[in-house]
């Protein structure tokens, strides 16, 4: 019970760090998309992996495929300006080479928990269970599109401009279909590379959750 209090503990203020990091370097964005997967993630957590870690021999390797395929969704997106282009959708300070240093620490981060499942620690359980969901939050680049930007929605070629927080951000293109006539935000076509193993992924790991005793639940 201490060790699992001490990992509430430790999720709590690791969750309250990466908001507050996300809210002051990019704004209230950034904490949307990870906000509503961190919660779901935290209940996945504590219903599975908290309760008692899932084998190694399960989850380490959908883990794995999940992250490779994360990655050359990342290329994808690096390929098609995805920070400059959010920057513009929401007014955000995300230059291309933000988006360069947040993937090499995602990739370092990405194998260091692999190493914590494999050892079944309850941080790594949780870091995982939060990527997982991440991932089945990048539907969200299929409304992209739809959404009028932030910054000059008229014009249909990139600008170079500063941000809202006083950013200056080069070549911000514009993926406003009605604008442009095309329906395409960078990584949707490598999406399902991400989606699809993290979906196979969290199904396993649900499946593999320690069952109710009866004992447990009677009065």
């Amino acid at each position: 019970m201490k060790e699992r209090l001490a990992c509430t503990a430790a999720i709590a203020a690791l969750a309250i760090g990466c908001v507050t990091f996300f809210y002051l370097g990019l704004g209230l964005v950034p904490v949307y998309i990870i906000g509503g997967p961190g919660l779901l993630a935290v209940f996945f957590w504590y219903r599975t992996y908290l309760k008692r870690p899932t084998e190694p021999a399960i989850i380490v390797p959908l883990f794995l495929m999940t992250a490779a395929g994360f990655e050359i969704h990342l290329m994808e997106e690096y390929l098609g300006h995805y920070g400059p282009a959010i920057s513009r959708l929401f007014n955000i300070g995300w230059t291309d080479r933000v988006f360069v240093v947040i993937c090499f620490l995602l990739a370092a981060a990405l194998c260091l928990v692999s190493v914590g499942l494999y050892y079944r620690k309850p941080v790594a359980g949780f870091v995982a269970s939060l990527f997982l969901f991440t991932r089945v939050a990048e539907l969200g680049l299929f409304v992209f599109p739809l959404l009028r930007p932030a910054l000059r929605p008229e014009a249909a070629h990139p600008i170079s401009q500063s941000v809202a927080s006083g950013t200056f951000v080069a070549d911000m293109p514009n993926h406003y279909w009605r604008i442009t006539g095309s329906y395409y935000f960078p990584g949707m076509y490598t999406v399902a590379l991400a989606i699809l193993p993290a979906l196979y992924a969290l199904y396993r790991v649900w499946q593999a959750r320690p069952a109710v005793s009866i004992a447990s639940v009677s009065p």
